[in-house]
This record gives structure tokens, C-alpha cells and sequence, in this order.
């Protein structure tokens, strides 16, 4: 149920209202200003947290390709680990049954 009765594009009826023209008019500027400030205002959140989303996703996939990076670097030096290893172990044998 609204309060304002709604009138119809095409008649010519106008609602009885209580109140004069004017005061109507002020009332209503005042709805419509204050509908602006919040519209504006949830337009300035929406901007906000955009951005803020593009920032985060920025630094989420920087981290993520230094991440990979660093494990791809991991894997080389840990290969490289193992060849030294296998080259020095053998040495090592090869000495020892020497002293023997």
C-alpha cells in the first residue's frame, strides 16, 4: 500500500493532497537530494573496493609467480645437490678402501 495514490499517465485526476504544492515539492527535492548522497556515496564504495580488488589480485599473482620462481630455483638447486653428492660419495669409497 503506498501512500501517494499513483495516477494514471494519460488522466487528468489529481490526488488530493493535504499539503500544499510547495511543501510538497520541498519534501520531494529533499527525498531526491538525499537518494543522490546515498547513490553517491555507494558509488564511491563500489569504486573503492574495485580498486582494492585489482590491487590485491596484483599482489596475489606477484607473489605467486616470485613463488614459483623460488621453487623452480629449489628443484634446480636441489638436483644440483644431488649430482655434487653422487660425484663426492663415490670419491669418498674409493679413499677409504685405499686406506684399508
Amino acid at each position: 500500500m503506498t501512500r501517494v495514490k499513483e495516477v494514471e499517465p494519460d488522466s487528468e485526476d489529481l490526488p488530493d493532497y493535504k499539503s500544499p504544492p510547495a511543501r510538497l515539492v520541498i519534501s520531494l527535492r529533499k527525498g531526491y537530494n538525499n537518494q543522490r548522497l546515498k547513490l553517491a556515496e555507494l558509488r564511491g564504495k563500489i569504486k573503492y573496493y574495485q580498486i582494492n580488488t585489482r590491487d590485491l589480485e596484483k599482489s596475489r599473482d606477484k607473489w605467486k609467480k616470485e613463488a614459483h620462481e623460488k621453487q623452480k630455483q629449489l628443484a634446480k638447486l636441489n638436483k644440483e645437490l644431488q649430482s655434487l653428492k653422487k660425484k663426492t660419495v663415490p670419491q669418498e669409497d674409493d679413499s677409504q678402501k685405499k686406506k684399508k
